[in-house]
């Protein structure tokens, strides 16, 4: 519903626009008015919106996520796999993971896990509170933030 109403007001505005014309003896083409969604250029901008990495795209979730206490999730991407090192004060593991939609999953202790952007809430975790930009494992006990 969402994209009719954008096509439709994309149609009203284009309608509502006199059409330009060259000049005469100019070698400047008319303006053309966009006639389908297919021809408006994609927006692009920052992977962060309102708190929350834009959905789509797991490629997102690579790099180094600081965690509490010295803890950090990194991600990153091998082919079309992505290498998952969790280190907490016990040590550091790693683990495969695969792209599914905007997350990764992965296998840890015979249980499937999912790497997915959090807005700070979304992570349950209080330490938290204010980050703009998180990811999460285990809602309530792990996930990590970075600026």
């Amino acid at each position: 519903m969402l994209a009719s109403l954008v096509v439709s007001g994309v149609a009203a505005l284009g309608a509502c626009q006199p059409a330009e014309t060259a000049k005469p003896g100019t070698n400047v083409p008319a303006a053309s008015p966009i006639t389908s969604p297919s021809q408006a250029a994609s927006p692009t901008g920052s992977p962060v919106t309102d708190g929350k990495l834009v959905a789509g795209k797991a490629d997102m979730l690579v790099g180094v996520w600081p965690g509490l206490e010295g803890s950090s999730l990194t991600v990153a991407k091998k082919g079309d796999k992505y290498e998952i090192e969790i280190k907490a004060k016990d040590g550091s593991k790693k683990f495969e993971g695969t792209a599914k939609g905007d997350a990764i999953e992965f296998s840890r202790n015979g249980k499937t896990e999912t790497i997915k952007a959090a807005t700070a809430e979304e992570t349950g975790l209080k330490w938290t509170k204010g980050e703009k930009n998180c990811v999460v494992i285990t809602k309530g006990s792990e996930g990590y933030c970075k600026n």
